[in-house]
């Protein structure tokens, strides 16, 4: 169990309308740039974190967007982007992430497809009542705070990244 952790887990930015198309629309390509910019001075409780570490989805023959989105700001901070996982391995990323000490003392950003981010962020061990029911098909502009405290507890909430508010569970 990470202790002393953050772990941000956002949605790849916004998707062609050709369905065949693998890769981010016009907007997709500028809300990554826009990431640069947003991580780099992400504040949490007064203080902007640097990133440790990055995670993305592992590209497949329909989607490359979770490593389009972070390719931007991985550049901009020098970290590799780990992609060793695919959407569906959600629970084999939160394995890793809660099974190395490694992690410790770390904050963690993570580039998921929506419809299976809130599984990652319950099986990384959020509270259920913390997050939203549901990730809907047209909202890019979520982000989920897991923190872990030094005893390794999870606590977690949602932002929307344009309002820092925080939408309805």
């Amino acid at each position: 169990m990470p202790r002393l952790t953050r772990i941000l887990l956002i949605r790849h930015a916004e998707k062609p309308s050709d369905p065949l198309d693998p890769g981010l629309s016009a907007a997709g390509d500028v809300h990554a740039l826009a990431y640069v910019a947003y991580f780099r001075n992400h504040a949490i409780d007064g203080a902007v974190i640097k990133l440790t570490h990055l995670f993305a989805a592992a590209n497949s023959r329909g989607s490359n967007r979770s490593t389009l989105t972070l390719a931007p700001l991985a550049a901009a901070l020098g970290i590799a982007v780990d992609t060793r996982f695919d959407d569906h391995g959600f629970q084999l990323l939160a394995d890793e992430i809660l099974g190395h000490d490694r992690y410790d003392s770390s904050n963690i950003l993570v580039c998921w497809h929506h419809g299976q981010a809130l599984n990652l962020a319950h099986a990384l061990g959020a509270p259920t009542a913390s997050l939203p029911a549901v990730w809907p098909d047209d909202v890019f502009g979520w982000l989920l705070q897991l923190s872990f405290d030094a005893s390794g507890a999870c606590t977690g909430l949602a932002i929307d990244q344009e309002t820092g508010e925080r939408p309805l569970p």
